[in-house]
């Protein structure tokens, strides 16, 4: 099970926060109260693009701007005059209280109940973009608050209301990565690059969502996507700091520990002389290649220059990754004094914790996440793995089959492994009809699995 809780430790940032370029708006939840990087490495304006995603504490956020610059002077105007008479319902249309006024629209319907029900599929509509501006207005607030279904809520109405308008799909993508869900994230900042191709925020979003490590997939044909991507984000901004380092974690993941790598990150620094994550990530690499001094120097300096707190969760990352869990700890909890509801910060610490052998508050901390977080799949396994290392195999069982609720395609391999593992350990202490029960439920996970057919048998012998 160890093994499992390592497999995560991979050379990418594993949930952190992402800082994205210049004009992200908060870093990723780092969001909008916890700026991923309040002293993000900001590309030159120059070719930024007006409109870019919002960064996140612990992945890859796009700036969302709350003010949308399309709406006319006259939708505006409408909008204000329409602005008491109107709400938005769950069929995502707005219907109008007063339905004796603002019925000019001819594409306006009258239902049973007398409410007149605006037709929202022209988005330049301005009867529903007051809605839509409030729409993502919450979806922000939310997510900074850390109330990720609201969020999700939100988000999903304006995109439904305009699904044109990027700042809705760069929202959804955001408090996915937030929460792990590496699968959705993709979908949305895809959707994002079809909007925006020239926006190389969404490049390096989905460069990050793309080096997280995500079982039953090709990794590698992932992490090369990932470097193309990266190399993409440069090439619409060759100043974009984050997109070299991006570009160095894809290239690293890869195997590559050389001259190319090296440059990537030594490039970004250059153009962020403070960019605190760059050099935590170089320091890593000269470590790899023998260099501890040098590496040792690198690694004194992000911890000096991560002051904000998607940083310091970011360069937390980073030390797990070389399994500095000590440092990282100490990293973290400077960071959750400061937002104590980080969805990553607390799934950072719990690991750590958990590798240290503090199970006790590992629970605590991990119940926390879980509960900040209930759709995050990678919470819910990592708490199941602490009861499992604990001996509990009971509650073990019991917080992977909460899992099963939020799991993704892509995930049903890993949550397989988790439940044959809480098999063998029933088996081993001679409850057999438990092992029975939960080799059952991994094998529903995972049919291809053939081992998971001889241990059943083996199970039922026994019985």
């Amino acid at each position: 099970m160890l093994n499992k809780i390592f497999e995560n430790l991979r050379i990418g940032l594993l949930s952190v926060v992402l800082l994205f370029v210049p004009g992200l708006i908060n870093a990723q939840d780092l969001g909008s109260s916890t700026d991923l990087f309040k002293n993000n490495p900001s590309p030159k304006k120059s070719k930024t693009p007006k409109k870019t995603p919002p960064v996140n504490k612990r992945t890859p956020v796009v700036r969302n701007d709350t003010k949308k610059k399309s709406a006319s002077k006259i939708n505006r105007a409408t909008s204000a005059k329409n602005r008491r008479s109107t709400e938005s319902v769950g069929d995502n249309t707005i219907r109008d209280k007063n339905s004796n006024k603002n019925t000019r629209n001819a594409l306006n319907k009258r239902t049973p109940d007398n409410t007149v029900v605006i037709n929202v599929g022209d988005a330049s509509n301005g009867e529903y973009s007051e809605v839509f501006e409030k729409a993502i207005t919450a979806g922000n607030t939310a997510r900074n608050q850390r109330e990720y279904i609201k969020s999700e809520d939100a988000y999903s109405r304006a995109k439904s209301l305009n699904s044109n308008d990027s700042r809705a799909i760069y929202g959804l993508g955001n408090i996915y990565s937030d929460q792990q869900r590496w699968e959705e994230a993709e979908n949305a900042y895809r959707q994002a690059i079809k909007l925006e191709p020239d926006n190389p925020a969404a490049y390096v979003a989905i460069s990050f969502v793309l080096t997280q490590p995500v079982v039953g997939s090709s990794l590698g044909g992932r992490y090369l996507e990932a470097e193309k991507m990266a190399r993409r984000a440069i090439e619409l901004d060759a100043a974009n700091a984050v997109g070299y380092d991006q570009l160095g974690v894809a290239l690293e993941l890869q195997g590559s520990i050389e001259m190319k790598t090296n440059d990537a990150y030594r490039k970004a620094i250059e153009l962020e002389p403070n960019f605190a994550l760059a050099y935590a990530h170089l320091g890593r690499l000269l470590r790899r290649q023998g260099k501890t001094k040098e590496s040792s120097e690198f690694y004194r300096q992000s911890l000096i220059l991560a002051k904000d707190v998607p940083t310091m969760i970011m360069v937390a990352d980073v030390l797990q990754s070389q399994q500095r869990y000590l440092e990282s700890e100490q990293l973290l909890r400077a960071a959750l004094r400061q937002d104590e509801k980080n969805p990553t910060g607390l799934y950072l610490l719990g690991r750590a914790l958990i590798i240290r052998k503090k199970f006790d508050e590992a629970e605590l901390i991990l119940k926390k996440s879980v509960e900040i977080s209930p759709n995050s799949f990678v919470s819910y396994t990592l708490l199941g793995s602490l009861y499992y290392i604990s001996g509990d195999l009971n509650l073990a069982e019991k917080t992977l089959e909460k899992a099963l609720k939020v799991i993704s395609v892509t995930e049903k391999k890993r949550l397989s492994q988790e439940f044959e593992e809480v098999g063998d350990r029933y088996f081993k202490v001679d409850k057999y009809e438990d092992a029975l029960r939960v080799y059952k439920r991994a094998d529903d996970l995972d049919k291809s699995k053939k081992s998971l057919v001889f241990k059943m048998s083996q199970a039922k012998n026994k019985l």
